[in-house]
């Protein structure tokens, strides 16, 4: 009887608005052999975390029958100093997505806009998704966000999110357009620009959304400890935004969202520069080495200002990597057909991908060589 009462009972329904929410795909890892697997699928940091962080990480293990700082006032006032602006101007959260679902949560819903790029970053839509609120998709131009595009698709209270660089092409926009970007948006407007791969720019085009923060009072700037940090595991991120923007947010952000190990492990890298600048020679040798290999190749990419590119997907080389023991992201579920996305590895770790990618490209044009020949 009690079975069937259940069975008889209304279904429990879920809010209408996830049903349109396509879930997040990560990055599959290797299938293979320990020793021949290598996941290039999620932009990780191949040179690892910094050693400070570690052992940070290490101490604070000791104490995690305590919970951690409530607001991470620490680390707040650490970025905060670093940045030029006021702790109450910080937020920390567990990795830069959770402050995207808390963005959206304090400034979406349903009758509002939220405006990214087509393709978008997949967290960025997701969180607008989740509250109801009218997601609009502005195409990329050459790759690029189109902020001309992006400003006119803006409404009155619209949610605007710019990648920056941009996830899954690399690419960034010239730091005098994303300036008069932020000045033409609708002062009720909230802006956010996620700069997770701010610090693999070259300089010639790095530039901060920080910077701009007088410009706009909506203008949020997220960064994350995941990429050049290598802390992905950690998952800490955070946002500058003015104090009246955070206030609201802060009241919904649960009291400890980032543990003791996190927080500690986040101080520690930031006095590791050593660390960073080894990251980054790293990442410059393994990104000259993947273009240059592209070029010869006739493979299209687009140029890229992150740890990853975007490279076109024919003559099976993601499937031949992926025999070898190396997965990539395909561009698919990327909302970028016909492309796959290559997180750079290690120098020496590049240059087994590349041989793959090379034999399996010749393999693929000699057979058609022989067939268009008859033999």
């Amino acid at each position: 009887m009690a079975a069937e009462a259940r069975a008889a009972a209304p279904r429990i329904r879920h809010r209408a608005a996830l049903d349109a929410i396509d879930p997040y795909v990560p990055g599959l890892a290797p299938v293979g052999p320990p020793d021949r697997a290598l996941k290039l699928a999620s932009n990780e940091n191949p040179f690892g975390p910094s050693p400070l962080a570690v052992a940070a990480a290490r101490a604070a293990v000791e104490g995690v029958d305590r919970y951690p700082e409530p607001g991470a006032g620490a680390l707040r006032a650490r970025l905060a100093d670093r940045h030029g602006v006021s702790p109450g101007q910080i937020l920390v959260g567990a990795g830069s997505d959770e402050i995207f679902h808390l963005l959206t949560r304090a400034y979406c819903e349903p009758g509002r806009r939220a405006v990214m790029a087509r393709p978008p970053y997949g967290i960025h839509r997701i969180a607008a998704q989740s509250t109801g609120a009218e997601v609009v998709l502005v195409p990329l131009r050459n790759h690029v966000h189109d902020l001309a595009a992006m400003a006119a698709a803006a409404a009155p209270l619209a949610t605007v999110f710019v990648a920056n660089p941009h996830n899954p092409t690399g690419t960034t926009v010239r730091p005098e357009e994303l300036r008069d970007f932020v000045e033409r948006l609708p002062a009720d407007c909230l802006v956010v620009i996620d700069e997770a791969y701010h610090e693999y720019v070259e300089p010639a085009h790095r530039a901060t959304a920080i910077d701009l923060l007088a410009l706009h009072p909506g203008l949020v700037v997220t960064r994350t400890f995941s990429k050049i940090y290598g802390l992905a595991g950690l998952r800490v991120g955070y946002a500058i935004a003015s104090a009246e923007i955070l206030e609201p947010v802060e009241r919904i952000r649960p009291p400890f969202n980032v543990s003791s190990p996190a927080l500690a492990a986040a101080a520690a890298a930031l006095d590791d520069v050593d660390h960073v600048a080894a990251t980054l020679r790293g990442t410059e040798i393994s990104l000259a080495a993947l273009v240059a290999a592209c070029e010869r190749l006739g493979l299209a990419h687009v140029p890229s200002q992150a740890n990853f590119v975007l490279v076109e997907d024919r003559d099976g080389w993601p499937a031949a990597l992926a025999a070898d023991g190396i997965t990539v992201r395909p561009g698919a579920n990327l909302g970028m057909p016909g492309w796959a996305r290559v997180s750079l590895a290690r120098p020496d770790e590049m240059h087994r991908v590349i041989e793959i990618m090379e034999r399996a490209v010749r393999q693929r044009h000699d057979l058609a060589d022989r067939a268009s020949s008859g033999r």
